[in-house]
């Protein structure tokens, strides 16, 4: 009785694995059988087919990764006028994925898709009038572009043009309302470059009233997102009492968070803390179990979808 109880389990076990061979071979055929047919449409000059099996070849979904075939796909589709295939395209051209690096053929796709409303595309050719990618340097066309595309919501192009309100600011004080303005929607799109910057701004009253509480706010929203500059920006107001409790201890925490990222403020404090003696011994063992539950919740925040 006990050997045909183990022979049936045996049976049964063995047919589970069957089936679940049996599925899988289903839906890698399945698979198969949907790139095959993308891909005839594609090779029958279907603009859409061509950029979709653009990116499975450059992402190696359903068929063997291979970026020269990408490229070719891609440039299929972008020469048939569709406006994400010459993003991609403009993009392989910059990257020199599957083609040679080529930023002037790349910015002529960009520009492309940019005039069909395409908000990536004008965010990608302000970049490139920006930095003389490609084009000439021209920084009137590159706020042009970024500002089409934040209309657009698109948190890249408010980003960048919150970023250069913020820069002109330091020489015209009537740019940081427009910094202000650009930089919230970014920040509120989770950028923690916008979030410390408009963190800034309101620490100093530049472009808005100044406010302490809410700079300390958008000064934290950046640092739990590993931004250095925020951790050691919400460190000084630590240190100081503005916006929050006069503390020494979060303070270092925050300053010695910003010191393992790089962050000159940071290092600086760090030092004064340690010249200074500002810490019991109770203190830093309070400090040290503060940082590393902070270092793990960081760490955890930079797996989602904020943005550098």
């Amino acid at each position: 009785m006990k050997t045909t109880f183990l022979m049936k389990n045996a049976f049964r076990s063995k047919m589970i694995i069957l089936l679940a061979v049996a599925v899988m071979a289903g839906r890698s055929m399945a698979a198969d059988s949907d790139f095959e047919s993308l891909k005839a449409a594609a090779d029958r000059n279907d603009a859409r087919a061509a950029f979709e099996v653009a990116e499975r070849y450059e992402e190696g979904k359903d068929v063997a990764q291979d970026p020269t075939k990408a490229a070719e796909y891609a440039r299929r589709s972008a020469e048939q006028g569709n406006a994400d295939g010459e993003v991609l395209y403009g993009s392989y051209l910059g990257r020199g994925i599957g083609v040679s690096t080529d930023r002037a053929e790349a910015a002529k796709w960009y520009e492309k898709a940019a005039n069909q409303g395409d908000a990536l595309a004008q965010f990608s050719i302000g970049s490139f009038y920006e930095n003389g990618r490609g084009v000439p340097t021209n920084h009137n066309l590159a706020m042009e572009w970024w500002q089409k595309a934040a209309g657009l919501n698109l948190a890249d192009a408010q980003n960048a043009l919150g970023q250069a309100f913020f820069d002109t600011g330091s020489t015209n004080l009537a740019s940081y309302p427009d910094a202000a303005k650009w930089l919230r929607k970014a920040a509120d799109q989770d950028f923690t470059a916008s979030m410390n910057n408009l963190g800034v701004l309101y620490e100093h009253g530049w472009g808005t009233n100044q406010d302490w509480n809410e700079a300390a706010k958008w000064y934290r929203k950046a640092a739990l997102a590993g931004n250095s500059k925020a951790q050691g920006n919400l460190g000084v107001l630590y240190l100081d009492g503005r916006g929050v409790t006069n503390d020494l201890v979060q303070a270092y925490v925050w300053f010695k968070l910003c010191a393992a990222g790089g962050g000159g403020v940071g290092k600086k404090y760090m030092i004064d803390y340690d010249e200074k003696n500002l810490l019991t011994t109770n203190q830093l063992i309070q400090a040290d179990q503060m940082f590393n539950d902070l270092n793990t919740r960081i760490t955890m925040n930079k797996i989602g979808p904020v943005k550098p």
